[in-house]
């Protein structure tokens, strides 16, 4: 068949250049790597979503390589021709069931952002292939196409693979193979600079820290990475709980008290599809300084406030193309972020009462955690008789303590030991406190003001 050539047309195609610096101008090296950290965890949900105790994956970084490699079953042959390697999802690709995946560019942005030389091989099934690209041959190749007598040469965004055999694989069990050579200078310095290292295991230990504790074993040259898990009282109090399904995403908002700690921990964790996409987060986005909330205050360090988001199909998520942060605008969000504001309030007045303590407040908080059950962030998740819809349940505050409190303050001074041990003995008093109050009882006696 003969296509006729339009001449009023004008071409409109991207390069080959300007798409491959578009996609990997906005993504740092760090959420790069994440990415095809995900890539690797998707293929482990669909093999066995509950639990990833036996699968794995290595990740080696130095000056010269960076590498990944597991056991996630890999990806076969027709979703590499069709899907994989395409810059961005076509229309018909198959629905990515639990994936974090949304737009199609995470493989090859992470590729194209690290250096100019890549390898991928997978083994899945009965497929067993790889694809090697050298960028700067593939960003120069062209191919010729012929619309009716007339030839015109244009770039060829095609891939070329091979079968490969067990004897020359990286791979003995159904998995991915991913290596990256001829690195970019700043990226070989970050690759050698331990600083950089450490940042990426703490994002790792962090971000995916949901996977992590479902078992999966993520290793960094060579060291074992262990989740950074979040947990929430549930004993002398019990978490505010609500749970539905809308517009096709499961959610389940989960809110009350954790450890003292580092205040950074403090605020509101968002999970997209066991993703953690928004952490600690103590602005207005989640409610804090809103409809009658006041702005988080370090008084409010023990909040602990836990959004898992599901769907079969990605797009459903307010999920940015980074998955740091989320869309508030977006329908699905706006409808969770009302529950969320209800937490804050049914949870803020605790805080406050503990306020009341004054100087003791923060012994009674650090006394709270040391004695409390708690619940780590996959229990949370995990359906269970008792997570019914519920309000917060607060723990016991002594009120006979707090309302001494409340007109009272602290007189402290210092004083020579000896010399504090002999009125401590004089007085009779059993301690130190029982001397200071001994002493401040005496002198308002003294000077005739103790009915004052």
């Amino acid at each position: 068949m003969s296509l006729q050539i339009n001449d009023n047309v004008i071409e409109g195609n991207p390069t080959k250049t300007f798409f491959i610096e578009m996609i990997t101008r906005d993504i740092s090296i760090r959420d790069a790597i994440l990415d095809l950290l995900d890539n690797s965890i998707d293929g482990a949900s669909r093999i066995t979503p509950g639990d990833y105790k036996d699968l794995f994956i290595e990740i080696t970084i130095n000056k010269d390589l960076f590498m990944v490699k597991d056991n996630c079953g890999g990806f076969s042959l027709d979703v590499a021709r069709k899907y994989a390697f395409r810059f961005g999802r076509p229309d018909e690709a198959p629905e990515t069931f639990g994936s974090v995946g949304r737009f199609g560019i995470g493989m090859k942005r992470a590729l194209f952002k690290i250096g100019k030389a890549f390898e991928v091989e997978s083994k899945h099934t009965n497929d067993h292939f790889q694809v090697f690209v050298d960028v700067d041959s593939w960003r120069s190749k062209k191919k010729t196409i012929t619309i009716g007598d007339q030839a015109s040469e244009v770039e060829d965004w095609d891939f070329s693979y091979e079968n490969i055999t067990p004897e020359t694989s990286n791979l003995t069990e159904n998995g991915t193979f991913i290596e990256v050579s001829k690195l970019y200078k700043e990226v070989s310095e970050l690759f050698d600079d331990d600083e950089f290292l450490t940042d990426l295991r703490d994002d790792i230990e962090r971000l995916l820290n949901f996977s992590l504790e479902k078992g999966i074993k993520i290793s960094l040259n060579g060291e074992t990475l262990s989740g950074k898990n979040i947990q929430i009282f549930n004993d002398k109090s019990n978490p505010f709980i609500v749970e539905g399904v809308k517009d096709n995403v499961s959610y389940k908002v989960v809110a009350g008290l954790g450890e003292v700690g580092d205040p950074k921990k403090s605020g509101w964790y968002i999970y997209c599809n066991d993703r953690l996409v928004l952490e600690a987060d103590t602005s207005e986005i989640t409610g804090w300084g809103t409809s009658g909330i006041p702005k988080w205050h370090v008084d409010y360090v023990m909040f602990r406030g836990i959004v898992f988001l599901d769907s079969d199909e990605t797009i459903n998520l307010p999920l940015a193309t980074t998955k740091k942060g989320i869309d508030a605008t977006s329908d699905i969000y706006k409808f969770v972020l009302v529950f969320m504001k209800d937490a804050l309030l049914n949870i803020i007045p605790f805080f406050k009462l503990v306020t009341k303590l004054g100087n003791e407040a923060n012994q009674y908080r650090v006394l709270l955690g040391e004695t409390e059950t708690k619940i780590s962030v996959v229990e949370m998740k995990n359906p269970q008789p008792v997570y019914v819809p519920r309000k917060f349940t607060a723990p016991a505050v002594d009120q006979d303590k707090i309302a001494t409190k409340k007109d009272s303050v602290r007189i402290s001074y210092d004083a020579k030991k000896d010399l504090a041990n002999i009125a401590r003995t004089h007085s009779r008093s059993k301690s130190l406190k029982e001397l200071g109050e001994t002493t401040f009882e005496y002198y308002l006696k003294m000077e005739g003001l103790e009915d004052e």
